[in-house]
């Protein structure tokens, strides 16, 4: 299989687009190609993945404004089920920042649950990107699958395009940092018949390495005991939201060798310490 990736511009390459979206995601919220097309002539960004002539994948970007920064906002990405798993998501974003800064950007944010560790993972441990900012409920009451019964919490993800951080990671030189070994836990669990309960929060520690863990696979939690995955949004919402108050970014996450913990590490460092040097170098 050979699947080539490339930015779509052609009508009829955004009008296949609307079609996959349907097909990935659902027919009833589908971004209407009047849109789409619009979009790719002010300052958007689309790429798409192709098997032959057949489109089997796309990342949807569209231009915005934070407190008076322009940057690119990344707001969907999907395949078709036969493709997932393979490795393209990762390669559409590497071709999302190569044609990101050729448009002149330097920063690309998006969201994501923080208790979807596998978005977690590429998000931040393959591609580099950060966190600072924490954004509770952030699409109110959600009746998917994945946010059905529980507040839409949301990281919002910073990637710095240019930085060497980012440069490191496309490099696959950013490693887990040393400084993590030993590292205090900010909200400390139990693991009953393979289950992690989370006990208890703390708020008042200062090392500049913070570790907080997370449930591996949260979707299973739901399904085991919602008040447990509704006592792990809660308790996990107040720190990552009163450690980032205090000026601590979300810089790594790592797998616990049993696979039923994910610990995020929170980095005290100012943020040119962060993005000038790689995690490999932190010793």
């Amino acid at each position: 299989m050979s699947i080539t990736l490339r930015k779509l511009t052609e009508p009829q390459d955004l009008q296949q687009l609307e079609a996959l979206e349907g097909a990935v995601w659902n027919t009833t919220e589908v971004i209407p190609y009047h849109m789409t097309i619009t979009i790719a002539k002010f300052g958007g960004l689309f790429i798409g993945a192709f098997d032959e002539d057949k489109m089997v994948g796309f990342l949807y970007t569209f231009p915005g404004n934070s407190h008076g920064e322009p940057h690119l906002c990344s707001h969907m990405l999907g395949f078709l089920p036969e493709y997932r798993k393979q490795g393209l998501g990762v390669q559409m974003k590497w071709l999302q920042r190569d044609e990101a800064m050729a448009m002149g950007h330097t920063k690309i944010t998006w969201t994501y649950d923080p208790l979807e560790t596998v978005n977690g993972v590429l998000n931040i441990a393959k591609l580099g990107g950060i966190v600072r900012t924490y954004l509770p409920n952030c699409y109110g009451a959600l009746d998917d699958e994945f946010s059905r019964g529980i507040p839409t919490d949301r990281f919002l993800i910073e990637w710095f395009l240019d930085s060497n951080r980012v440069e490191n990671h496309r490099a696959q030189k950013g490693e887990k940092p040393n400084l993590v070994e030993g590292a205090p836990e900010v909200l400390s669990y139990e693991i009953v018949d393979g289950f992690p309960k989370p006990i208890e929060q703390r708020f008042d520690l200062q090392e500049p390495i913070l570790l907080l863990p997370v449930p591996a696979h949260f979707q299973e939690v739901k399904r085991r005991d919602m008040d447990v995955a509704r006592s792990w949004r809660k308790l996990t919402s107040e720190l990552f939201q009163s450690y980032m108050g205090q000026g601590y970014t979300v810089t790594y996450i790592f797998r616990d060798p049993d696979q039923d913990i994910v610990r995020y590490v929170l980095d005290r460092r100012p943020l040119p310490a962060i993005l000038d040097s790689a995690a490999r170098d932190r010793a």
